[in-house]
């Protein structure tokens, strides 16, 4: 598993295919799915929510909430 910071990181990494994808180019919000490698070779999948925002006059996306398969029912 990985912790947020990492999941943040790989987010971050990822934005511009994400927002693609996603078709969220005109958007404020949305959610995705996101499979990320483990070290053990596992692949991981998450669910973030993400947020545009302004952040010291500059828009960005930041990411709200990651759920983690195990929080799925």
């Amino acid at each position: 598993m990985h912790t947020d910071k990492e999941i943040k990181d790989w987010v971050c990494s990822h934005i511009h295919q994400l927002i693609q994808e996603n078709e969220a180019s005109s958007e404020t919000e949305f959610k995705t799915s996101v499979d990320i490698e483990g070290e053990d070779g596992r692949v991981h999948t998450y669910t973030v929510f993400l947020e545009r925002s302004n952040i010291n006059d500059r828009e960005e996306w930041i990411v709200r909430n990651i759920v983690r398969p195990e929080q799925l029912q």
